[in-house]
């Protein structure tokens, strides 16, 4: 069964990552680069600081540097260094890899690490996407939800176009990052309602 199950994965890379155009190329890998995570990521910050209470900026900058250090290190701790599962571009002759370098031209045959299961792009995205749906759950912003939903799922098929990752590793991680979002959420949680407890004392 889990033979039949890598063959599977390795199956559908093939279909994804041999599909190549130069439009392609671009906008994946753009979806692929850290400093574009970067960017989405403070935007959304910004966004759920101003639907939210502006004089606890801080509480968000936490939530969001606590889904990245959760997600980046059970994704490789947990995950990478146990099952050592080589990416497909140190596995697979045939795999393309492509990577933008600079913002000015792109990388081709660059092979990234050695291990790739699970996704770290895919737990990180999803942690962040989880935890600010959940902490934005009471507000009226149904765009926000699907562009976020939408962010993820880029993120993801680039990995495995940009030949770094098969879609069983994009897969698990993003299931890590949903759990790991609701861990991230709960003391969010916790902390907030520690913080308008204060307010409400202080009030009195």
């Amino acid at each position: 069964m889990l033979e039949e199950l890598l063959a599977l994965d390795i199956e559908v890379f093939r279909a994804i990552n041999s599909h190549r155009s130069g439009f392609w190329d671009w906008f994946f890998s753009i979806f692929s680069a850290h400093i574009t995570i970067g960017i989405v990521v403070a935007l959304i910050t910004f966004y759920v600081m101003y639907k939210k209470i502006w004089k606890y900026w801080y509480l968000y900058i936490l939530v969001i540097a606590l889904c990245f250090l959760l997600a980046d290190r059970i994704s490789v701790i947990c995950f990478k260094d146990v099952f050592c599962r080589l990416r497909p571009s140190h596995a697979l002759s045939d795999a393309v890899t492509v990577k933008l370098k600079h913002y000015h031209y792109l990388i081709y045959d660059n092979k990234g690490g050695l291990y790739g299961f699970v996704s770290s792009h895919a737990a990180n995205t999803f942690t962040i996407i989880t935890s600010m749906i959940l902490i934005m759950r009471k507000e009226k912003v149904k765009i926000f939800y699907c562009l976020l939903i939408l962010w993820g799922l880029l993120t993801g098929i680039s990995r495995v176009y940009c030949g770094y990752h098969y879609p069983g590793d994009v897969l698990c991680g993003a299931l890590l990052g949903i759990v790991l979002g609701f861990v991230v959420f709960a003391i969010y949680n916790a902390v907030a309602i520690k913080l308008n407890l204060k307010e409400k004392s202080k009030n009195q």
